[in-house]
Order: C-alpha cells, then structure tokens, then sequence
C-alpha cells in the first residue's frame, strides 16, 4: 500500500497545520491552568509554590 509523493506531501502539510494547531490550544491551556493555579487562594506551602514555580519557569524555557 504505497502513497504517491503528492498524497503523503498533502498528508505531511495536514499533519504539520493540526499539529501547529495541537501547539497553540496547549500553550493556551498551560497559561489558562497557570494563571489559575497562582491566582487561586489555595493554602500552599512556601516551597510548594517555589516548586511550581520552577516548574513553570522550566516549562516557558523549553
């Protein structure tokens, strides 16, 4: 079962737009879920929120 060049090309670039799509909705998310967790009056300990933090920071660097 062999695709022509064309069909995996068009295939490739479906691909390629839903994943940018994918991208984009999860990095919304990811600052929808942060924005909540830092605003949220939740009782966190000091280095809970130090942790969480971190690993927003390492998140956003990546």
């Amino acid at each position: 079962m062999t695709q022509s060049p064309k069909n995996m090309s068009a295939l490739m670039c479906e691909l390629s737009v839903a994943l940018a799509e994918l991208s984009e909705k999860m990095s919304n998310l990811s600052v929808t879920l942060e924005n909540s967790y830092l605003e949220s009056n939740a009782p966190e300990s000091a280095a809970m929120l130090e942790a969480a933090r971190e690993t927003i920071e390492k998140a956003r660097s990546s």
